[in-house]
């Protein structure tokens, strides 16, 4: 998933790290965030995600993209897993 990582609201955020911890993660390998820099975002929902999970979980990837040449690099970050 690639975000710019701004969500509408609290709840909205809430909501996210609900579906993602009891929905999508225990029926997938890995759950790969992407969050692309913006000059226009405040990038909150990588906060959040390093708030209510632990870096290194091993269902959970994400990366901050600072700019077009990161995509690559995301996209390695979460290949590189191979599970």
């Amino acid at each position: 998933h690639f975000s710019d990582g701004d969500n509408w609201s609290g709840n909205d955020t809430t909501k996210c790290i609900e579906l993602l911890r009891e929905e999508l993660m225990p029926r997938s390998n890995v759950f790969c965030y992407g969050q692309v820099k913006s000059d226009y975002g405040s990038g909150q929902f990588l906060r959040d995600l390093q708030k209510n999970f632990e870096e290194g979980e091993e269902d959970l990837i994400w990366t901050l993209i600072e700019n077009r040449d990161g995509i690559y690099d995301a996209i390695k970050a979460f290949l590189g897993k191979g599970k």
